[in-house]
């Protein structure tokens, strides 16, 4: 009997001269650690020929599962469904940090839910320790990233500061839900890179207050005090959650209302790419043009 598996294949927009010996540090160490969070794949040096050319590939199983901003939306209102969650988002965090694994690009869009299980995909700027001294191929999605990472930051302490942004907007969520519908654009949980700019100033800052909880109002000091910080300074998640007092809100996020409020644009759809003209000689119609 033969089972067919499904595969999903990435291809690089940019050369990057060591992508092979990174792919391989990858994912030696991942079979070393055996962490339930990631799934099989394996770098193709020639995996995809463009007329005369060949050019790499990663072929990685398919994860099934939503995206994590897609699971979220269908248990809004469902706060004991999002603490699970959060229990568990912690929990992952700490085993990447005892496995000496930092993903690089933590988001909704690299983040799977299924089943109550998570999953993480995308491991292109992932760093594990054979790649030490090296720069990052990438500096991940601005609404999650500190906002003074470069690509020199490149190190086990890469993902502490999404690591507590995904958390914070979860907890936050669990508390309320309204929070979604005027701060969720379409590209991001709830806050934006303008937020971490403008700490206390925008309005994400002042709706978080408004919740009343202590809980958050610690969260979002310690995300204000990882802001102030060098983004490979920070403390890891498990300090943030052991140590909660260490951030006193009155003392980390200003709660002045802001004069200009951070910029939410939800994403524009892309275009419908015009197809090639050779594709037009072989006889395929362009419905663009109807």
């Amino acid at each position: 009997m033969t089972f067919k598996k499904t595969w999903a294949i990435r291809c690089f927009l940019r050369p990057i001269s060591d992508h092979a010996e990174r792919y391989e540090a990858i994912s030696k160490h991942l079979r070393k650690v055996r962490l339930p969070y990631d799934v099989n794949f394996q770098f193709l040096k020639q995996g995809i020929q463009i007329r005369s050319n060949w050019f790499p590939i990663v072929k990685m199983q398919w994860a099934k599962g939503d995206l994590l901003h897609s699971h979220i939306e269908k248990h809004l209102g469902y706060p004991a469904a999002l603490a699970a969650l959060r229990a568990k988002w912690a929990i992952l965090v700490r085993h990447l940090e005892a496995a000496q694994v930092a993903h690089g690009d933590l988001q909704h869009g690299n983040i799977l839910v299924r089943g109550g299980s998570i999953q993480l995909v995308d491991y292109d700027g992932m760093w594990v320790p054979a790649l030490s001294g090296r720069h990052a191929t990438e500096i991940g999605h601005r609404a999650y990233q500190h906002p003074e990472r470069s690509g020199q930051d490149y190190g086990q302490e890469i993902d502490r500061f999404s690591a507590l942004v995904i958390y914070l907007s979860l907890a936050a969520l669990e508390r309320d839900v309204t929070l979604w519908e005027r701060f969720h654009t379409g590209d991001n949980l709830i806050f934006v890179r303008e937020d971490f700019q403008q700490l206390g100033r925008s309005a994400i800052w002042q709706q978080l207050r408004r919740i009343g909880s202590r809980e958050i109002d610690q969260l979002a000091a310690a995300v204000a005090a990882m802001v102030q910080q060098h983004p490979m300074k920070v403390g890891n998640l498990d300090s943030v959650l052991k140590n909660p007092a260490s951030y006193p809100a009155s003392s980390k996020v200003p709660t002045s209302i802001p004069a200009t409020p951070a910029q939410r644009v939800a994403p524009k759809p892309l275009p419908t790419p015009r197809v090639p003209s050779w594709m037009k000689k072989s006889g395929y119609r362009d419905h663009s043009d109807d």
